[in-house]
């Protein structure tokens, strides 16, 4: 690991610790998890766990078992599934299963529920309140911007998780918003994965500008349940089209030929920032600074 890693990982441990000590009594004397606790909520599972001791990999050639490596402890490996009875990881391409006791699978499941409780907070802090509608003028309508055909042909088609579930989200929310970036992804793409928390944070630290723009996840996974799954454990904190609409909306002609691909829209439906330049990939990072861009000029 390197010495720009370890630093990351140390700031993001920070602030967690740090969002944990200001959440409210009830959610810091919340009960200590277990192994049986984690392994049935998926939406604590970490995406990797250190193994505490020595082991041996197997070594593939051509897909074929051939020898074994020694491994010292301290390996970090992607988790495949959890177990009550143990912890199954990704060794270089082998399947191994360690007792959890072998990993550090507790203190890492912690750090999850501590990033998603503090994420569930953040969402209900930044939600406006209802005022009571001034009774109606005589004053002349103001003319709906051109991005309103798209967010009226959403209506009845978006959701956004609430702590627990998916719900109702009224596209309405979204009229006035001069961007809005579509964000296609998977729970099944690496690849996304590794991008989704970077476009969560990023989202999270510029909740002051969501008057402006918002985000709208459209998911290419197999099943409601996988994007139930993948919105809960990344901590999603904007609306998405329902699984059924994913295909068929008018969000659709936006997307570019792979995953993760994020497009940045104007209220006239235009492409502004795309991660597809024709045939080359540039990547969601690139419209993230482009869109950075923009706001800054408001």
């Amino acid at each position: 690991m390197d010495v720009q890693n370890c630093r990351r990982r140390v700031a993001c441990a920070l602030c967690l610790f740090l969002a944990a000590s200001l959440l409210p009594p009830e959610i810091n004397a919340r009960e200590s998890l277990t192994i049986e606790s984690v392994a049935a909520d998926r939406s604590l599972w970490p995406r990797e766990v250190t193994v505490s001791v020595a082991h041996q990999v197997p070594l593939l050639v051509n897909g074929k078992v051939s020898g074994s490596m020694q491994v010292s402890p301290g390996r970090v490996y992607p988790v495949v599934s959890i177990q009550p009875s143990g912890v199954e990881v990704d060794a270089m391409g082998s399947s191994l299963t360690f007792p959890p006791a072998d990993t550090d699978i507790l203190p890492r499941a912690e750090t999850v529920r501590t990033r998603l409780e503090t994420l569930a907070a953040a969402r209900t802090a930044a939600t406006p309140q209802v005022k009571q509608s001034p009774p109606p003028t005589a004053s002349k309508p103001t003319a709906a911007g051109p991005t309103n055909e798209i967010v009226d042909r959403l209506n009845g088609k978006l959701v956004i998780y609430n702590g627990s579930s998916l719900e109702r989200f009224e596209a309405s929310a979204l009229k006035g918003k001069k961007y809005l970036a579509v964000y296609f992804s998977a729970s099944w793409c690496g690849p996304c994965r590794k991008f989704t928390p970077q476009l969560v944070d990023w989202y999270n630290g510029h909740k002051s500008r969501l008057a402006k723009f918002d985000v709208i996840f459209v998911s290419q996974d197999n099943s409601k349940e996988e994007m139930l799954d993948y919105m809960k454990h990344d901590g999603m904190p904007w609306p998405a089209l329902k699984f059924a609409n994913a295909s068929s909306s008018p969000l659709e002609k936006y997307s570019g030929r792979g995953i993760p691909c994020l497009v940045v829209i104007d209220q006239q439906g235009k492409v502004l920032s795309h991660s597809y330049k024709g045939e080359e990939y540039l990547g969601p990072s690139k419209v993230i600074k482009d869109l950075e861009g923009l706001l800054a000029t408001e």
